[in-house]
């Protein structure tokens, strides 16, 4: 595969012979014909390796890289930025499913208007058998011309962060941390992307998302059901390496978002905007953070900690 395709599809995946094949399918079946994917395998150890070198096979678009052991779920995502050759590029969960037209007309935004960095489409839930359910629009301002708008909207919380499985320019996508290895890392990425450009949503609902109970947001309970949620099982999910009950992952995403408003190409006025939707943010989490720091000073004194991992949290 010489040339260098339009669009860079990457799927991470572990474990999920259960709706792969539909997934690989729905890209495989696009109208815009421009694109290669890329699939990351986490060490699986079920029949994903197998799906993916059958696929390989039948296409020559697709890739396929398998990790020699579970390097989290962010590390997973982001490693498949560098691997990929397009100008833009999309992540796509192996239990999705997109519409023929997808690619197409998330392709025709971008080509179009230049101020957008992503584009995506509205969503509709589909569960375990394909049945489709209700549908989701973001409920955020992401296309306002105003970059500190966009990012006070992806700062406020309430939404759930599907935006990330838009087709996004891949060189401001480069200019970012990518998905951080903590609980609601896909988030603060949205956040640093909506400084950069404007969000494109498309009315036509062109992708689908399913709901199981084997996805992580259920597993974890950080979404979809009533129970309190385990963001420091999150934060393991995300990256192996955190210490559960010491991830300090509200700390992690301060420091992200300082970062990002420091190195914005903003204006005076813009970043000092979002200076003060940071420290709106912060003011509302300072507890957190207080307490991740007290928590990693007693395990740095040898104090057997019990992991916290049921907290009350609106991000």
């Amino acid at each position: 595969m010489s040339r260098i395709p339009t669009v860079s599809i990457a799927i991470p995946v572990f474990n999920g012979e259960n709706y792969l094949r539909e997934a690989i399918t729905s890209i495989v079946l696009q109208s815009y014909r421009d694109f290669e994917l890329v699939i990351s395998d986490n060490a699986s150890t079920d029949a994903t390796e197998r799906i993916c070198r059958e696929f390989c096979l039948q296409d020559q678009r697709i890739r396929y890289i398998r990790q020699a052991v579970n390097i989290g779920a962010a590390r997973n995502f982001n490693m498949l930025v560098a691997e990929a050759r397009g100008r833009y590029f999309k992540w796509m969960a192996h239990d999705d499913v997109i519409a023929p037209t997808y690619l197409a007309a998330c392709v025709e935004v971008l080509e179009r208007d230049a101020t957008a960095v992503l584009a995506s489409t509205r969503v509709r839930y589909i569960d375990s058998s394909g049945n489709q359910h209700e549908e989701y629009a973001s409920p955020f301002r992401i296309g306002d011309p105003d970059p500190s708008v966009r990012f006070s909207e992806m700062m406020r919380g309430g939404g759930r962060c599907y935006e990330v499985f838009g087709l996004i320019r891949r060189n401001e996508l480069l200019q970012t941390s990518m998905i951080g290895c903590y609980y609601h890392g896909d988030g603060v990425l949205l956040a640093h992307l909506a400084l950069l450009g404007r969000f494109e949503e498309l009315p036509d609902i062109l992708l689908y998302l399913r709901r199981h109970e084997k996805q992580s947001m259920y597993v974890f309970g950080v979404a979809y059901r009533n129970v309190a949620p385990d963001f420091e099982a999150y934060a393991d999910w995300f990256d192996p390496r955190n210490h559960v009950g010491i991830s300090r992952s509200f700390s992690r995403m301060l420091a992200d978002y300082c970062g990002m408003v420091r190195v914005a190409p903003l204006s005076f006025a813009h970043r000092l905007s979002c200076v003060r939707v940071v420290g709106i943010w912060l003011w509302k989490r300072w507890r957190f953070i207080a307490g991740e720091w007290k928590r990693t000073l007693l395990n740095a004194l040898g104090a057997d900690l019990k992991p916290r991992s049921r907290l009350n949290e609106d991000t």
